[in-house]
């Protein structure tokens, strides 16, 4: 049976900044995607109405997590820019874990303090926390009790690191994926600063040409 990964990202190319090299390589051994947006990126473009900017973003998510293999990818329409996350959001999140059943999840780590990020980090450890359990029965699915949960980095560097892993023949891949985010590298092209992080990383962890860097938020490796 294949081993199942979770990857929850605050905006349309989070998942990809944070943590896309790390899943393409999973992926190819074996391991099934799913992904979940909290929100469309609604604010992440200029002179346009928000809704044809949901759409736009909304695609190339849709483009860039098929090419590193999610199986599906979900939308969770939270407004771009939230302040807090609502209980109906907490329980959408229940169902989705306990119907899934991840082995291992990803998420922003502790450490960012992009708020945006903060709440859906703090979205993702309550519900992870809640669906182990037999409370809000309002949720649907069984309790289940994730093992295994990464915090990536995006746009605030991790200070302490938990583990590191190789990208180096995955890199690329990850690039490719970002690329499907026309909207934003064409406002700011981010592309060389992704690459440069992930050089960086491999060369202070000594872990390969390219890593990407991890809190451990719950105890668990990557095999």
């Amino acid at each position: 049976m294949s081993k199942r990964i979770l990857a929850i990202g605050t905006h349309p190319d989070d998942i990809e900044i944070g943590c896309g090299g790390t899943l393409a390589r999973l992926h190819d051994n074996g391991y099934q995607l799913t992904f979940i947006i909290a929100t469309s990126g609604e604010e992440g473009m200029k002179d346009l109405p928000k809704e044809h900017i949901q759409n736009i973003r909304e695609d190339e998510a849709l483009s860039s997590g098929r090419y590193l293999g999610a199986s599906e990818i979900i939308f969770l329409r939270e407004p771009d820019g939230l302040t807090s996350f609502s209980k109906d959001t907490k329980i959408r999140l229940i169902s989705i874990i306990r119907d899934i059943k991840p082995d291992i999840v990803f998420t922003h780590a502790k450490s960012d303090r992009f708020p945006d990020h903060t709440h859906v980090h703090a979205l993702t450890m309550a519900a992870v926390q809640a669906a182990q359990g037999p409370w809000y029965p309002q949720a649907s699915g069984s309790p289940f009790r994730v093992k295994t949960i990464f915090g990536y980095e995006v746009w605030n560097p991790i200070n302490e690191i938990g583990i590191a892993y190789d990208i180096t023949d995955s890199i690329e891949k990850k690039i490719e994926a970002l690329r499907f985010h026309k909207s934003q590298i064409h406002e700011i092209n981010y592309l060389s600063a992704i690459r440069g992080l992930a050089a960086y990383r491999g060369a202070m962890t000594q872990t390969g040409h390219f890593a990407e860097a991890f809190e451990i938020l719950k105890l668990g490796n990557i095999q």
